[in-house]
């Protein structure tokens, strides 16, 4: 894992492949700014409905993961979502996405922890030469690194939704709300 004085460094990473690596270590520095961005939330600020806005940000940490997961099953397994990962689903279409979750911070980051865990361990099994695997994305030719730079769009576009929402939407919002903060 990327320390904290090299976050800023988008670099090799060991046990992967120069490309992969390259990749992780952008993955490692998304997911340094989305847990700045929900620092101290509670869970009522998690589940609170942004005035104006669809998603609340409980809701998107939870499409976070199940999109995480969505491009798991697609580029290492092969396949979708099956019928019994409803949920998943769910998530992953942000559907009921103003609903309260009634889960606590900690809940999201272990989540997101652990498939994260789960990124990174096929991404050791794979090479470069697996990231050129040729498919398609909504019938336009594409390839496995596509689907993870795709990813990594989605949790930087969801991690600036959510500085937005905490920063200007929410009922108690905090103007003063600095992102970038490492303290």
């Amino acid at each position: 894992m990327t320390e904290p004085d090299s976050i800023f460094l988008i670099q090799e990473q060991a046990g992967y492949t120069p490309k992969i690596g390259l990749l992780v270590s952008m993955l490692q520095n998304s997911r340094h700014h989305l847990l700045r961005a929900v620092r101290d939330l509670s869970e009522a600020e998690l589940d609170a409905k942004p005035l104006g806005a669809t998603n609340t940000i409980g809701a998107l940490l939870a499409h976070l993961n199940a999109a995480e997961t969505m491009f798991q099953r697609m580029t290492f397994e092969g396949r979708r979502f099956a019928e019994h990962e409803g949920a998943l689903e769910a998530d992953f279409r942000l559907q009921n996405s103003d609903q309260p979750r009634h889960q606590p911070l900690a809940h999201h980051l272990e989540t997101l922890a652990a498939t994260r865990a789960k990124t990174l361990q096929g991404f050791q099994e794979r090479d470069d030469a697996w990231l050129e695997h040729r498919t398609t994305f909504f019938g336009q030719p594409a390839n496995w690194h596509y689907y993870w730079f795709h990813y990594l769009q989605d949790e930087v576009r969801h991690t600036g939704q959510i500085t937005l929402i905490r920063k200007h939407l929410l009922p108690e919002a905090q103007k003063c709300f600095n992102p970038y903060s490492l303290g």
